[in-house]
């Protein structure tokens, strides 16, 4: 029986999108342990998102191309899981909110996985009072989601995640639709409890850990560099 291990492990991964002549990740491997709050940073087409796409099977399953090298995610293979078999372990949140909006108001939006995931009602509402809280969109529960401002939308989505409380949480550029000072909220929120200030006030820095994030997250963009990524 295989062993369920507790961490983020990429061994040679080479990957190339469908007609596309050099790889977006070539013999790329990197290991995230648990609890780490890593930032993954490089310029464009340096193969952030692929490798983002990769911890919950998007790459290869949607969007085609070779695939060669292993990958596991807390004791799963997302080339073997599939997305759908990956979205109780893996939250992903794209770019652009609205490619992941199903329903039609926020409320609904935030329950939806959960109903497909049979979460029992008391605990769903419990959730759906917890996501409402933390990213401080409670009083938009009732709009609707096409009304809503970029934000926003970014807010709703990392919510409708979080509402599931996957064991990991991908975030492909959370903060690209918001301000600075929305930006750095959203860090908050999302950083562990135990990290998060304990007043009640907007706080205007980023949850501890985020500078140790980003030294990791250089080390890991030394790795696409070296592993050839474009």
């Amino acid at each position: 029986m295989r062993s369920f291990i507790r961490l983020i492990r990429l061994e040679h991964v080479t990957y190339a999108y469908p007609d596309q002549t050099l790889p977006a990740l070539a013999d790329f491997s990197a290991v995230i342990e648990p609890g780490e709050f890593v930032l993954v940073v490089g310029p464009s087409g340096s193969g952030k998102s692929t490798f983002l796409r990769s911890l919950n099977g998007l790459v290869p399953h949607f969007y085609g191309g070779t695939w060669a090298g292993r990958a596991e995610v807390f004791g799963r293979d997302p080339l073997y899981c599939a997305p759908r078999g990956m979205a109780d372990l893996v939250g992903f949140v794209f770019q652009d909110p609205e490619a992941q909006f199903v329903v039609d108001t926020v409320e609904d939006e935030l329950v939806f996985a959960m109903e497909n995931f049979g979460v029992p009602e008391g605990t769903m509402r419990k959730r759906l009072e917890e996501v409402l809280d933390q990213m401080t969109i409670a009083h938009l529960r009732r709009r609707r989601i096409d009304s809503l401002s970029g934000g926003e939308k970014q807010r709703v989505a990392i919510a409708s995640v979080l509402a599931l409380q996957p064991e990991v949480l991908v975030l492909d550029e959370p903060t690209s639709q918001l301000d600075p000072q929305a930006a750095e909220e959203v860090l908050v929120a999302l950083a562990p409890p135990q990290r998060r200030p304990r007043s009640h006030h907007r706080s205007q820095r980023a949850p501890p850990g985020t500078r140790a994030a980003i030294r990791r997250s250089r080390a890991l963009l030394a790795r696409f560099r070296r592993a050839g990524a474009v």
